[in-house]
């Protein structure tokens, strides 16, 4: 095991990791817990994955991870948009009505989410909420470019879709 590569992967890639999980309804601490297992297994698994698929290799232990943690618990799957521009609408000049507005959209967004598949849940989340390239979100999962770009396709697609039947 290169210590080197390891130290690199994890500096680029665990906050990447973490703010997705929180995105997921993840807690600041479990979210921190569940990236620093996910690279403890790695390292201790390690022998037989290839080094470019190390990211795609520890994303899938932290959901894992975090699904144990859901499960151990008994919660549900939560989705989280946009929490952290919460404070910052109190200090801004935008009238209230416009954020009672913007919660409920938020809302409904996250309700037309849970009704959608977990790829397409996550490929929309990881390109829409983290920002994230058709490079490196195909890096995090493990997936070629063109297959990502197909699946946010669909994605789209099946969010419209379950829009409507949600609010048409």
């Amino acid at each position: 095991m290169d210590s080197q590569f390891l130290l690199e992967l994890y500096n680029e890639q665990a906050k990447m990791i973490y703010f997705y999980l929180k995105k997921n309804g993840c807690s600041h601490e479990d979210a921190e817990d569940i990236v620093q297992e996910s690279y403890m297994k790695y390292i201790a698994y390690s022998s037989g994955v290839p080094t470019d698929k190390a990211l795609s290799y520890i994303f899938t232990i932290a959901l894992n991870e975090f699904r144990k943690k859901l499960k151990k618990r008994g919660k549900e799957h939560v989705i989280m948009v946009d929490d952290l521009h919460f404070w910052s609408n109190f200090a801004n000049d935008q009238d209230t009505e416009s954020s009672v507005l913007d919660i409920e959209m938020k809302k409904e967004i996250t309700r037309t989410l849970e009704h959608m598949k977990e790829v397409y849940r996550q490929l929309l989340v990881l390109k829409y909420e983290l920002e994230l390239s058709y490079q490196e979100i195909a890096l995090l999962l493990g997936m070629k470019i063109e297959t990502v770009r197909t699946y946010l396709f669909r994605a789209r697609k099946e969010f419209q879709e379950m829009w409507r039947t949600l609010h048409g």
